[in-house]
């Protein structure tokens, strides 16, 4: 009888009108068309698929990169998008380019398998293909049997069997996994039908009404995407479900109301959609301006997507009875990953592996392997203050949480000292004829003379200096400042008296404005009320040694040069490193530097390239002693002072400094 009823349901669909089909384009519109309509849409294909690439791309590179999922403190507002937090957090993981996510992305409720056994390493994440095979499988093995193949009691046995088959499939996240468990819904309520026992699980309660649950599951699926019933080959199967399937659409059973809103936050459905996707049963659906989306009783898989790169929260929902009516997603995720996991977190802080319970390893575990390339941070703003950040990294070969940062224990700013030599050069001598005459014919044309170019210009790069650097640098995420002093050993000079060359220039006497106006100056000769004092130094040339005394009045005489071998630049540089390891100063750099030499007096700017490299053969010394090697790539321009000699030439002489230098030096 139960059978007679559900074909007559089916029937009645049959008779029910169907709507109208979207009639197709009449020839008089296709006439219409004009060829340059072809080529705008070439254009805006070419176009989509431009930044179709661009996007993945983009896609490929986010997910290398690592990835911090910040748990929000309950009652404070810092979360994943605080500035501060994400600065502190950057340059404590040495991670410049770290991205960050709330909390409820980590939950993974809908992925974790039912089978208690598997462990968290083990957890797969993703239903394999394999599985989606012998879910197959097994269904084109009982549909192949009447409904007479066998007695009730075994259609009750196989009904048990295929229904352990669901789990293999137990989390749809694609739309290629709806059509296998769809078929095995169908072919479950079928051998329930079979065994003629109307009795749980396979029969519950849905509303007011005893329905055949199987079938009710395959219904809603139907409900979502009506192509699925085409896939039932058995017309009295096809019927059951059919009659199921209008019964939704007429609204005899009763709906559940999905909730994305966070507590505490007005739900915003631009900056939703644009953060995320949102997929039921592995198609997507959007929510409306609440935050809001119903579904029917039964199996609803939840799956956010982002958008930008990764994977968001999972949620299983199972229920034929629900009193609420409500379900919140993703404050039922923040609860579990916010609260209940900070509690686990800091029952015992300062240990470098918490104790978590299974449903957090899990979830941490299927988190990591859904984004294998990127390294997984969880952090902690405790009670709220971004700089006062907890942070562990999960250590995919354990399984588990390693504590990186305690609180304010780490400080931020990685330091870095540094040794380096090299060569540097002012000018580049250029030589070169601007006529040529040939001497055996003076009056030829020299138009008619061919010059080979080698005998026109001759270039001569000559060294100026050798500096030695001593440097100190601060690193905090991508910013570099620096300090130092460098030496430099002059090789462009005299160096008639063995050595290197010496520098020569004006004292400095502060306060005087002007070398060519000023009264005070060092001098070799002194008059004093008519009686003259005459110093000397050690040197025949008549020049005061640094060793010797200086007087300095109203004169008129010889002036007193500065005669030194090694000058002095004290200076200080600013710059962006970039690379995985920028926040403690590894990788190619770009900056720029301001000094003030005293021989000759001037100010001395350049800009930069460098490269920071951690030798692999040397290793590390600490967590933050760090053995490198340095190179430096500089070219810039010496601006000598006022009361430089150079200032007094004729033009004033601006000198180009470029040249390259090579250290070694350690962070810490």
């Amino acid at each position: 009888m139960r059978w007679l009823f559900l074909v007559s349901l089916w029937l009645l669909t049959l008779l029910l009108p169907k709507p109208a089909l979207a009639a197709p384009f009449a020839p008089a519109e296709a006439a219409h068309k004009s060829p340059l309509d072809d080529v705008g849409k070439k254009k805006e294909e070419e176009k989509a698929k431009l930044s179709a690439a661009e996007e993945e791309a983009e896609r490929k590179r986010k997910e290398k990169l690592a990835r911090v999922v910040v748990l929000k403190w309950p009652g404070t507002p810092t979360n994943h998008r605080d500035e501060t937090l994400q600065r502190n957090i950057k340059s404590r993981i040495a991670r410049p380019e770290a991205n960050f996510f709330p909390e409820v992305d980590l939950y993974q409720n809908g992925r974790k398998v039912k089978d208690k056994t598997v462990v968290p390493a083990m957890q797969p994440a993703v239903v394999p293909a394999q599985n989606v095979d012998r879910v197959r499988q097994a269904v084109d093995e009982v549909s192949a049997l009447p409904w007479n193949a066998m007695p009730p009691d075994e259609w009750g046995i196989k009904a048990q069997g295929l229904r352990e088959l669901v789990e293999l499939i137990w989390f749809i996240d694609r739309v290629d996994l709806r059509e296998p468990l769809f078929l095995l819904y169908a072919q479950i309520g079928r051998a329930a039908e079979n065994q003629n026992n109307a009795v749980p699980p396979f029969y519950e309660e849905i509303g007011n009404l005893s329905v055949n649950y199987y079938f009710f599951l395959a219904a809603t699926m139907a409900h979502q995407d009506p192509a699925l019933l085409s896939k039932l080959t058995d017309q009295d199967l096809n019927g059951a479900i059919s009659a199921m399937l209008q019964q939704l659409q007429q609204g005899v059973f009763p709906t559940l109301r999905l909730d994305f809103e966070l507590e505490g936050e007005d739900f915003d459905l631009e900056g939703y959609l644009n953060e995320y996707e949102t997929f039921l049963n592995g198609l997507p659906i959007e929510p409306d301006e609440q935050g809001r989306f119903d579904v029917f009783y039964g199996r609803s898989d939840i799956y956010l997507r982002r958008k930008d790169t990764g994977h968001g929260l999972s949620e299983r929902l199972e229920v034929a009875k629900f009193e609420d009516n409500f379900f919140f997603v993703r404050e039922n995720a923040r609860k579990k990953m916010g609260k209940d996991f900070i509690e686990q977190l800091f029952l015992h802080p300062n240990e470098c592996t918490p104790e978590l319970d299974g449903d957090i390893l899990n979830f941490l575990a299927i988190y990591a392997k859904l984004h294998e390339k990127a390294e997984i941070y969880i952090a902690v703003p405790k009670e709220g203050n971004p700089n006062k950040v907890w942070i562990w990294r999960y250590d995919r070969s354990q399984a588990a949480l390693q504590l990186v940062a305690g609180g304010n224990d780490s400080f931020p700013v990685r330091f870095a000292i540094l040794a380096a030599a090299g060569i540097m050069y002012n000018s580049i001598t250029v030589e070169y004829e601007t006529s040529i005459v040939d001497s055996a014919n003076p009056s030829e044309d020299i138009n008619s003379v061919t010059p080979v170019p080698s005998e026109l210009i001759d270039y001569d790069l000559k060294p100026a200096y050798i500096p030695i650097n001593l440097e100190l640098r601060g690193h905090y995420n991508r910013l570099m400042v620096a300090t130092g002093w460098e030496f430099g050993f002059n090789t462009g000079g005299d160096k008639s008296d063995g050595g290197f060359a010496r520098w020569v220039e004006r004292y400095y006497t502060p306060g005087v404005e002007g070398r060519e106006e000023a009264d005070d100056v060092v001098v070799i000769g002194v008059d004093k009320g008519g009686k003259t004092e005459t110093r000397t130094d050690s040197n025949e040339d008549g020049v005061i040694d640094d060793r010797d005394a200086v007087t300095t009045v109203s004169y008129e005489g010889q002036e007193v040069l500065h005669d030194v071998r090694v000058n002095r630049n004290r200076y200080l540089a600013v710059g962006v490193v970039f690379g995985r390891d920028a926040a403690i100063g590894f990788g190619p750099r770009l900056a720029l530097r301001i000094g003030a030499t005293n021989v000759p007096f001037a100010l001395q700017t350049t800009a930069h390239f460098g490269w920071t490299i951690d030798p692999p053969v040397i290793g590390t010394l600490g967590d933050r002693v760090r053995p490198f090697v340095d190179f430096d790539l500089r070219g810039g321009a010496s601006w000598p002072f006022k009361y430089s000699l150079a200032h007094t030439k004729d033009p004033i002489t601006v000198g180009a400094v470029y040249g390259i230098t090579l250290g070694i030096g350690t962070t810490f």
